[in-house]
């Protein structure tokens, strides 16, 4: 028994000592990782010379030889705080986006100054749509955004309106819109945060009751003062947009969303850079609320690595309606006619489809999104399984 701990002591040890002297000739072949060490910043594994801290010896089932995935090389340092609202880099694991694992000239290891990093996925012919920029966005994006995620939308440091006057005094704001700013007002609701081509990055559609000074269409007043709203829900919009009604449906946006007015979800009631009186590009809007589409998407997983033409090009109301439908998808002409208006063909050969084709899996009829998902699949022709045999399988079980 002794002997028996001896030498588990002793190979240990021998391990131990392994691992210590391995540390020391990995400079000399990786010459581009030794020249690094000249910069201003450099990851503390690498500085005390630690390259097994993240890195085998010898083999390894992840690339560059890391002992784990990047994102568990990385949490296991770097403790992983829960957040409403990730990064997509953040949530996919991928640190080494944004930061150089060995060392960089700027703070926190980035690969780039904050700004053109953010820049390199944030295209600026999106954010940037006019000619006066918001002075924090030519500085730095994190005076407002957190990097890897937040409790707050758009991964915001707080909440709007505490962004806003920590620099722009509320008493001097209140004074020039001469209105009293009240609990609820958002401050996006007519200006761009980060570029426009009006003053005081004011947007450029305006609300028609909002132009013509007509503030009691949809507020209550007193005393000449602006108050609350003449109602909380969707019935102050419909009572002049009554269209809307027009497309009732079983399923409908108006019945849920994040605001008790499901309508401010997507439209704002001052000012807006899409018209009609939208927040943002519809895309942006979908993918606000849609989180799982959103995460495909932008997902580099080869389980998404398929992604139907509308999808990649972010035009969702191709096929979608907007406010309500009789399909769970809101699809224009339900699940198997929608894809049909431009895959027309495909009738003539495709799967049997529809009331007498039952999956048996679920017992529900077989439509194209049975083997099909639009939103980002693993085999080509957005197929949800490999179409040779895995596909087939699912329901034709082969006997043995």
């Amino acid at each position: 028994m002794k002997r028996c701990l001896f030498w588990i002591l002793v190979g240990g040890l021998l391990l131990y000592s392994f691992e210590v002297y391995a540390q020391k000739p990995c400079l000399n072949c990786h010459a581009e990782i030794k020249k690094q060490l000249q910069m201003g910043y450099v990851h503390s594994p690498l500085k005390k010379g630690e390259c097994t801290v993240c890195h085998s010896s010898h083999t390894s089932d992840s690339p560059h030889l890391l002992k784990k995935t990047v994102k568990e090389t990385c949490l296991s340092c770097h403790i992983k705080v829960k957040v409403k609202y990730a990064h997509l880099p953040v949530a996919d694991g991928k640190c080494t986006q944004c930061h150089n694992p060995h060392a960089s000239v700027n703070k926190w290891l980035l690969r780039k100054p904050p700004k053109q990093l953010c820049f390199q996925c944030h295209k600026k012919d999106n954010l940037l749509i006019g000619k006066r920029v918001h002075k924090p966005v030519s500085q730095n994006c994190l005076s407002c955004h957190k990097a890897h995620g937040s409790n707050y939308q758009f991964l915001l440091t707080t909440n709007i309106k505490e962004i806003c006057f920590a620099c722009h005094s509320q008493n001097k704001v209140g004074q020039i819109h001469k209105v009293q700013m009240k609990e609820s007002t958002s401050c996006l609701s007519c200006h761009n945060v980060h570029a426009a081509s009006g003053k005081f990055l004011l947007r450029q559609y305006v609300h028609q009751p909002y132009a013509k000074g007509q503030c009691k269409a949809c507020h209550q007043i007193k005393n000449g003062e602006v108050c609350e709203l003449r109602a909380k829900d969707s019935t102050l919009c419909l009572k002049c947009h009554p269209k809307v009604f027009a497309e009732k449906g079983i399923y409908n946006h108006l019945e849920v969303g994040l605001n008790q007015n499901p309508c401010l979800d997507c439209h704002s009631p001052h000012r807006a850079d899409v018209r009609p009186m939208l927040k943002a590009r519809p895309y942006r809007i979908c993918l606000s609320c849609h989180q799982e589409t959103k995460r495909r998407l932008f997902s580099a997983s080869k389980k998404y690595r398929y992604k139907h033409p509308n999808v990649k090009n972010k035009k969702c109301l191709v096929c979608h309606y907007v406010h309500a439908s009789n399909d769970l998808f809101f699809l224009k002409q339900g699940g198997i006619n929608t894809c049909l208006s431009c895959h027309g063909k495909h009738i003539k050969f495709s799967h049997p489809m529809g009331e007498k084709a039952i999956d048996p899996r679920n017992h529900q009829p077989i439509t194209c999104i049975t083997c099909h998902h639009p939103m980002g699949a693993k085999d080509k022709y957005n197929v949800i399984f490999d179409h040779n045999k895995e596909l087939c399988i699912q329901c034709h079980q082969i006997g043995t």
